[in-house]
């Protein structure tokens, strides 16, 4: 008795050494924090759950991290945030003092389960599924992707072995209680090996198998997958035993996981829809079924065999086909006799889609993958509420401004309206023909818009439809001015401004394509769009572009700081980025989500900044914006000189922008010439002078305080003059100005002469200034964005006409001698421009062109380190979508698009593919949503995979009509 009790004391002391640090110094949203967070909601989905040997510690895998709780609390006792991607396995160590955690991130972490330090590091060959100890202790078996099995001394870390006899992943792994067998199963069968040798036993099956467990004697095997059977096989012999009932209804589900209770008299299992199974290991028969509402990836007993635990999660890709339901992201403790929940530990959410501060700045509500829509208390990081009744994801969630009601729109095709008081349905609302992605009240709350196939105007307090707005394409983002006269609305045709009150459209912004987040400034003056590879400024009267950020991974969301001037853009890169949108520089980039960032809010008081991601997280920022010193406005004397116009003809004049003062600006000019006029959104002077004469104008640059600045210059408007001679800007002489000349511009950058045609400004060196006229012209002519592909193609066919540096005719491809000096002197030009812009504002205006020259060299020229299949975008989508990819190295292409069900529905071939990045519409896949047969596809989720050679990956796409 006192050997055991001293035992006892022993783990309730260490217990509290490991823990005392945390539990007592920060509530647990605060724990592991990435630099510049200041709390967490939500503790990443759940992957795996394994109970300590002594049964007084439950450990839970995440996206995030390992969660570790008090069994008998329910407490959070730490977080083990060392892996840098999913963890999707744990065990314990026979003994109780190591917790291994494998993750995605192809690393293998040995814990000291007493202290939570990290005692070792193992690297295996692929991200890994699977763990389990030896009986002993001795060995860690280890399965991952690609069909490996490996075996660790588990003292040592040294590797012992490694199996690949296996041809899909390795999900599952158990030794048998004596350790002479490991068992392993996959998306093909189930092996048996000799543990002590690593050969191969038997193999059972020929289908998929997710789980295993072995019986405490150790007699039969348990295997669990498709079609919701679970099989008994003799470990010996290999033979099948048994077939058990199905747990669910027609036996159409995976079983995911599988645990016999330590007393051998109990076998439980996990499904893809809600249901664990308890069958009567004397009998065969099912005795009960258990409620947990979601996939139920792991199931654990304590060492008593009194307590079942069960996890309900994500997937984290480990199979291709599974669809299963929405979960509720919790661990239940079941209590074995009376098969009731003892204990639930919460805040494993799934995916946050959208995030949006209450008017008051006190609640945070979230819309997650999961159909549920959680209220978050900003100050204590506490779960209010959580509201459920969607049945898909929840992509759009919008407060009133008053704050008493939460609209939130979702996959399912329904508006739903929520009391935030009560956490009640108030009403839903039905009209859309596909799924909702976005959500948005009127200023003064009287109107609720909502969008994707089409745009539909409720009014907010009857949910009565007031209009429909056709669109063509899908809408996935909309946004109100805030003089609530426009509804901006953003998707696969662009961005369109609608009259709010009646309906009409207004205007369309030419350029504007697969707009995927909307936001407007402030003062309504700007449109802020997020897209595939960049985010966008607009004049959101006239719709003319003002700058681009460049953000790679698709740009899910943005939004807008209170100061006005600054912008938050989120995306594919797990990366929150902050922008200086008066001068164009990145201020900051925000690093710490482990997946996606879907969603991005300002607090009302902007001193805050949410961010939601797929990694099952919302973290909160701290922002603090230090306005610009307050110092006069020095504008260069080369800035804005005398200006001289031509009567009758059309006039250009862009006026520089504030660079000190408290923002917001106003920019304004005394009278000016008949026939001109100042937009103060571009700062540009445009029209047709049609007197003569000289006028002095005033230009005036107010700030938030008063009058911060003033410029005069002069605008003499004269008689037309002689007719121009042959254009300088057209470098080739062909008579137009086109890409081709500035590739010609660029080949001679930084040559010095007299009379050489690249320096079309004559003062005898080919610069920045040339490059940025001709690039100027191109834009002006025929933009780069649409034309430039087929003009560097044009380049191409005609290289005998394009001359070398030395003079000596040179072949143009992307692979050529030509390209690589048009590439590095490009790439050079722009350094040097937006040097040059710090001393004059006119050039930042004239960089975009150039950028996207730059960008399209890059694309055609980058040679990636390794092959990699990209998201498609758009996605969801109906019926078209593009596939981009990479290529490391050169190989036959094909990609292969698979249903839900597995099966093959298309191939789409390509041949040889040359090293390069393949991400544009004109070079990545295209898949226009028909089978083989040329027949349009039914909605749903379908799974593309890449074979590059021997290199093959897969992802999702969602098609939703």
């Amino acid at each position: 008795m006192k050997a055991r009790f001293f035992s006892v004391l022993t783990v309730i002391c260490l217990t509290t050494l490991f823990f005392v640090s945390n539990t007592f110094a920060q509530n647990s949203s605060q724990w592991g924090l990435p630099d510049g967070a200041i709390a967490r909601f939500g503790k990443g989905s759940i992957e795996q759950i394994a109970y300590s040997p002594d049964g007084s510690r439950l450990a839970v895998a995440t996206q995030l991290g390992i969660w570790v709780y008090d069994t008998q609390t329910g407490r959070e006792l730490a977080l083990l945030k060392e892996h840098t991607d999913t963890v999707t396995s744990l065990a314990y160590s026979p003994d109780g003092r190591t917790l291994a955690s494998g993750s995605l991130d192809r690393t293998i972490l040995l814990w000291d389960a007493q202290t939570g330090t990290r005692r070792s590091t193992l690297s295996p060959i692929s991200g890994v599924y699977s763990l389990a100890y030896s009986p002993d202790g001795s060995t860690l078996a280890t399965g991952g992707r690609h069909g490996t099995v490996q075996l660790w001394d588990a003292a040592t870390g040294n590797l012992r072995s490694t199996h690949s006899e296996h041809t899909d992943s390795v999900l599952s792994l158990a030794f048998s209680p004596d350790g002479s067998t490991l068992a392993s199963s996959g998306g093909d069968n189930v092996i048996l090996w000799d543990a002590a040798t690593g050969s191969l036993r038997n193999t059972l099956g020929n289908s998929s198998c997710w789980t295993l467990a072995f019986s405490p004697d150790g007699s039969t095997l348990a295997t669990g997958g498709r079609h919701g059977t679970v099989q008994l096989w003799d470990a010996a012999t290999g033979n099948l035993r048994n077939t058990l009932p199905h747990i669910d209804i027609d036996g159409s589900l995976f079983v995911l996981s599988l645990a016999y209770s330590p007393d051998g008299l109990t076998l439980a299992g996990g499904t893809e829809n809600n249901t664990i199974g308890l069958w009567d290991t004397q009998t065969d028969t099912l005795i009960n079924t258990l409620e947990h509402r979601g996939r139920v990836l792991s199931l654990a007993f304590s060492p008593d065999s009194r307590t079942l635990a069960s996890g309900v999660g994500d997937i984290s890709g480990r199979i291709e086909f599974l669809v299963g339901v929405l979960g509720d992201g919790t661990v239940r403790f079941w209590n074995m006799a009376t098969s009731s929940v003892i204990n639930t530990l919460r805040g494993h959410s799934s995916g946050a889609y959208s995030v949006a501060y209450s008017p008051d700045g006190s609640t945070l509500a979230s819309g997650n993958s999961d159909g549920t829509v959680r209220l978050w208390d900003v100050a204590t990081g506490t779960l209010r509420s959580q509201l459920r009744g969607h049945s898909s994801g929840a992509y759009s969630v919008a407060y009133s401004p008053d704050g008493t009601t939460l609209a939130s729109g979702s996959g399912d095709d329904t508006v739903r309206l929520w009391d935030v008081a009560t956490g009640t349905l108030r009403s839903q609302l039905r009209g859309h023909s596909d799924g909702v992605s976005s959500v948005a009240y009127s200023p003064d709350g009287r109107t609720l818009a909502s969008g994707r196939a089409e745009v539909l105007l409720w009014d907010a307090a009857t949910g009565t439809l007031r209009n429909v707005l056709e669109t063509d394409g899908y809408v996935y983002s909309l946004a109100y001015s805030p003089d609530r006269n426009t509804l901006a609305s953003g998707g696969d045709s662009g961005i369109h401004l609608w009259d709010a009150a009646t309906g009409n459209l207004i205007n369309t912004f030419e350029g504007s394509y697969d707009v995927y987040s909307l936001a407007y400034s402030p003062d309504g003056r700007t449109l802020a769009s997020g897209h595939w590879r960049d985010v966008h400024l607009w004049n959101a009267t006239t719709g003319n572009r003002i700058d681009t950020f460049e953000h790679p991974n698709g740009i899910y969301d943005v939004a807008f700081g209170s100061d006005g001037r600054t912008l938050a853009s989120v995306g594919g890169d797990k990366t929150v980025r902050l922008w200086d949108t008066a001068t164009g520089t990145l201020r900051n980039t925000l690093t710490g989500h482990l997946d996606s960032v879907h969603s991005v809010a300002f607090s009302p008081d902007g001193n805050t900044l949410a961010s939601g991601s797929s990694d099952g997280t919302v973290l909160l920022w701290r922002y603090t914006y230090t306005p610009p010193p307050t110092a006069p406005l020095a504008f260069d004397p080369n800035t804005i000189t005398d200006q001289t116009f031509t009567i009758g003809a059309p006039a250009n004049l862009t006026l520089p922008i504030a660079t000190g003062g408290t923002p917001p600006y106003t920019y304004t000019t005394s009278a000016l010439p008949t026939g001109l006029h100042f937009d103060a959104g571009t700062r540009r002077l445009s029209g047709t002078p049609t007197t003569l004469g000289t006028t002095d104008v005033i230009y005036t640059v107010t700030d938030a305080i008063g009058t911060f600045a003033e410029l005069t210059f002069s605008i003499e408007v004269i008689e037309e003059p002689p007719a121009p001679g042959p254009d300088p800007l057209d470098v080739n002489g062909d008579g137009v100005v086109t890409a081709f000349d500035l590739v010609y511009v660029a080949l001679y950058y930084g040559k010095r002469g007299d009379g050489l045609a690249a320096d079309v400004n004559a003062d005898g060196i080919v610069n920045v200034q040339d490059l940025i006229a001709v690039a100027a012209a191109v834009d002006a002519a025929n933009p780069l964005s649409q034309q430039a592909i087929e003009e560097v193609s044009l380049a191409a066919e005609q290289a005998a006409e394009l001359e070398a540096i030395a003079g000596a005719p040179m072949g143009f491809s992307m692979s050529s001698p030509v390209s690589r000096i048009a590439y590095r002197n490009v790439k050079t030009a722009l350094a040097d421009a937006k040097h040059l812009a710090v001393n004059d504002v006119r050039l930042v205006e004239k960089l975009t062109v150039l950028s996207e020259f730059l960008q399209l060299l890059t694309e055609m020229h980058a040679i990636p380190e390794t092959t990699a299949l990209l998201p498609n975008y758009p996605n969801p989508f109906n019926p078209e979508t593009w596939i981009p990819y990479q290529l490391g190295e050169s190989a036959d292409v094909h990609i292969s698009i698979y249903a839900a069900d597995g099966k093959l529905v298309r191939t789409l071939v390509f041949g040889q593919q040359p090293v390069g990045i393949y991400a544009s519409r004109s070079r990545a896949a295209y898949w226009d949503g028909k089978n083989a047969l040329g027949e349009p596809v039914a909605s749903g989720l379908y799974f593309y995979t890449l074979t590059a050679g021997n290199f093959t990956q897969t992802r999702k796409m969602l098609i939703q009509k």
